[in-house]
This record gives structure tokens, C-alpha cells and sequence, in this order.
């Protein structure tokens, strides 16, 4: 749990969806690729070739 000031909370929100747009301009430029579609499901991102998945706390890749 977040146990620091306001204007840190909201500075790493900020930060939080700076982060965020990257990985949807991301997930746009596989869809872009051709090569097939990434489905979002619960707990796991699937797309052409790999599976994004969280893994002993952390996101991780399986290809």
C-alpha cells in the first residue's frame, strides 16, 4: 500500500499512465504487424507468438 504524500501519489499516477500509453502504443504497433490479434484475457495479455503474464509477482513474456 502507498504510504507516501499526495503530491507523490499523484506524481507517480502521472508517471503510472505515461507508462500506460506506451504499452498501448505498443500493443497497437503488434496489431499493426498482421501477424495475428492481441486479446486481452483475464490475467494475461495473448498475442501473435506470446503471452504476457504476471509470474512470482512481476509481468513476464512467454513465447
Amino acid at each position: 500500500m502507498f504510504t507516501g504524500t499526495p503530491a507523490e501519489l499523484r506524481r507517480l499516477e502521472r508517471q503510472a499512465a505515461e507508462y500506460a500509453a506506451q504499452v498501448a502504443d505498443l500493443l497497437n504497433a503488434i496489431d499493426q504487424l498482421g501477424v495475428g490479434v492481441v486479446m486481452p484475457t483475464p490475467n494475461r495479455v495473448n498475442g501473435p507468438g506470446f503471452t504476457i503474464r504476471p509470474m512470482n509477482g512481476r509481468w513476464a513474456v512467454d513465447h
